[in-house]
């Protein structure tokens, strides 16, 4: 009889090895913090690198993106190659690096721990894979997100001074001005194509005959670009006429705050003779006035039914909202980008909208589905993963729950089985 003899396996340094990668990034695209953004990449190649025992995976870098938002672009795609198995550990910087929203750095560094993957954060010395590691990240990010609004609350203090000073705010690109040390400069060329838009739109032509027009001439936007229909009417500005009304957009408070066209929430600032105008008064109400006049001979936009879990829904996967799709036995809500909706696909699985609103009773503790006590009662609900839905109250407190699709045979309702025995009668028949 033959000795088979088993070998042990000869595993080499390189399957050992710990897979390293770092996060960084900067706030704004100025040169200083593009520097400290190129710094911050050179110096974790190196220290990886270094290390014999860690293979280098590489260093995500976002520019110009706040660490409030999540979609940021190469902080998703290190997340994707985490899940991928790609990544054993992740090294940045500091908490505020990595994110100054609370939720959302507990809920990244919570799955990438569910995954084995370890965050660490140097300046604080953190390792999010110890036992008081979360604790830490907890009470830390919570500081990062206090100074985070304390510095945008100044940042608005001081633009509202501006503004009841009269100062003008956000104007680098308006056309027909050049930016120049605070001041609205008329920029001659410009000057005249704009005198030109307001005459041939006072004219009769329609926006689409006048974007045709200044691309024929070879005249490009502002930042460059042919013009489009939209782009016309968008062009005319009160600013033309060298007055301001300020604060037509203003923020909301919270922490990944949105932008908003301000309807009266907050007060508009208008000051008179601002700088130099380049088309005059009476010009620019005329234009303001054909536009309405155009406007209104439009059909009338059609009436969006207000579904109460309208913009409530948001994927955990890709952070797109959820919207309402009817099928022929059931009305769900899935991600917008698994809609087709986005740029980019996502695999989130949808919702029937029967369960949204059976946990929504069991989570306000009613004895019927209320859109008007949900709408009051709850801030977002959050879909994590495949028939799992979080629902985020407004007074702080989550709830999540998980259920079980119904099988083929319970989903059909009784005029689809009698549908489908009409189908079979009718077959046997023939």
């Amino acid at each position: 009889m033959r000795k088979v003899k088993e070998l042990p396996l000869k595993r080499s340094a390189e399957t050992t090895k710990t897979k390293v990668a770092a996060y960084a990034r900067v706030s704004t695209g100025k040169d200083a913090m593009l520097h400290s953004l190129s710094a911050q990449v050179s110096y974790y190649s190196r220290l990886i690198q270094q290390r014999a025992d860690w293979e280098y995976v590489g260093v995500y870098a976002d520019e110009g993106i706040s660490g409030t938002k999540e979609n940021r672009e190469n902080f998703q795609r290190m997340l994707e190659d985490a899940k991928l198995g790609k990544i054993d550990l992740i090294l940045t910087k500091s908490i505020s690096r990595f994110a100054r929203n609370t939720l959302l750095l507990l809920k990244t560094v919570r799955g990438l721990k569910d995954l084995g993957i370890a965050v660490y954060f140097e300046r604080e010395k953190i390792n999010s894979l110890t036992a008081d590691g979360e604790l830490m990240l907890s009470l830390l990010a919570s500081f990062a997100q206090e100074e985070c609004l304390s510095a945008r609350e100044n940042s608005r203090w001081s633009i509202k001074k501006r503004f009841e000073k009269g100062e003008i705010v956000g104007m680098a690109h308006l056309y027909g001005y050049d930016y120049i040390d605070g001041k609205l400069v008329i920029n001659d060329e410009e000057a005249e194509t704009l005198r030109m838009i307001y005459s041939d739109y006072l004219s009769g032509m329609q926006s689409g005959e006048i974007a045709n027009k200044l691309n024929a001439l070879g005249i490009s936007k502002k930042l460059g670009g042919k013009w489009k229909p939209g782009d016309i009417t968008s062009c005319f500005n009160e600013k033309h006429t060298g007055s301001a009304l300020l604060q037509k957009t203003f923020k909301d408070d919270d922490v990944c705050a949105k932008t908003h066209i301000n309807r009266g929430e907050k007060d508009f600032f208008l000051v008179e003779d601002t700088h130099e105008g380049i088309i005059d008064k009476e010009t620019y109400k005329a234009v303001r006035e054909e536009v309405k006049r155009r406007t209104s001979n439009k059909n009338p936009p059609k009436t969006i039914p207000n579904y109460p879990f309208r913009g409530m829904i948001r994927c955990g996967s890709c952070g797109a909202n959820f919207q309402r799709k009817k099928t022929k036995t059931e009305v769900f809500w899935r991600c917008a980008a698994n809609l087709g909706q986005k740029d980019y696909k996502c695999s989130m699985k949808g919702v029937p909208e029967r369960i949204l609103e059976e946990l929504a009773v069991k989570a306000l503790l009613l004895t019927e589905f209320d859109s008007d006590i949900f709408r009051e009662k709850v801030k977002e609900i959050i879909i994590p993963e495949a028939n799992k839905v979080r629902i985020i109250l407004r007074n702080g407190k989550e709830k999540e729950y998980s259920w079980q699709d119904r099988s083929r045979a319970e989903s059909w309702t009784a005029e689809m089985r009698a549908k489908a025995a009409r189908k079979t009668l009718e077959r046997y028949r023939k």
